[in-house]
């Protein structure tokens, strides 16, 4: 992949020096790079926030009333005799941090979950169907507040930041209806 973006970046800088000018393809590159930098500190801090949030969250008992709660609904997608306690913990923190729309703080509890799937996976080279239906529910992203796509159009001067909840909501669902359907099938498939 790095030479795929390696390739991608030197043939865009020899286009843009062959047909513009070098000097505004420097000039580019720094004003840009500025750009990314700040909204990367700015999004940090909200990043920071939910995680600590989620930190407590996850040391109360609150992490296990969460757990049991996603059991009824979304644990129904998984084979839960290969589930540990500890994997569920972490999938329903993962998923809740997503439902909420700070999919960047979810990702240390999604690696965890991995990591407590793994565990229990026969075939260590290869995922097992609750890891890959797993990734997959991740991947959707299904989320009732998409805060961190609210704070970058508010940070960028949206006229209205939140006009976007709607639409996330349909595809969210749609693509993890699609997602889980898929899997299901492929899964009976190739076994």
């Amino acid at each position: 992949m790095s030479k795929i973006w390696a390739f991608m970046m030197i043939f865009s800088m020899a286009v843009a020096i062959f047909l513009g000018s070098p000097g505004d393809v420097i000039s580019y590159i720094m004003e840009y790079s500025k750009i990314s930098i700040q909204n990367i500190l700015e999004l940090a801090g909200i990043m920071c926030f939910w995680s600590g949030i989620f930190n407590i969250f996850e040391n109360t008992s609150a992490v296990t009333k969460v757990s049991n709660f996603f059991n009824r609904f979304i644990f129904k997608i998984f084979d839960n005799t290969k589930l540990s306690k500890r994997a569920k913990e972490y999938m329903s923190l993962n998923i809740v941090t997503n439902i909420l729309g700070i999919g960047n703080a979810a990702t240390v509890n999604g690696i965890n979950a991995m990591r407590e799937m793994q565990k229990q996976n026969d075939k260590k080279d290869v995922p097992s169907d609750n890891m890959a239906t797993f990734v997959l529910v991740n991947t959707a992203s299904l989320q009732l507040i998409p805060t961190s796509m609210i704070a970058m159009r508010a940070m960028y001067k949206s006229a209205n930041p939140s006009s976007i909840i709607v639409p996330v909501w349909i595809v969210t669902i749609i693509s993890l209806i699609t997602g889980v359907t898929m899997i299901k099938i492929l899964n009976k498939k190739f076994r």
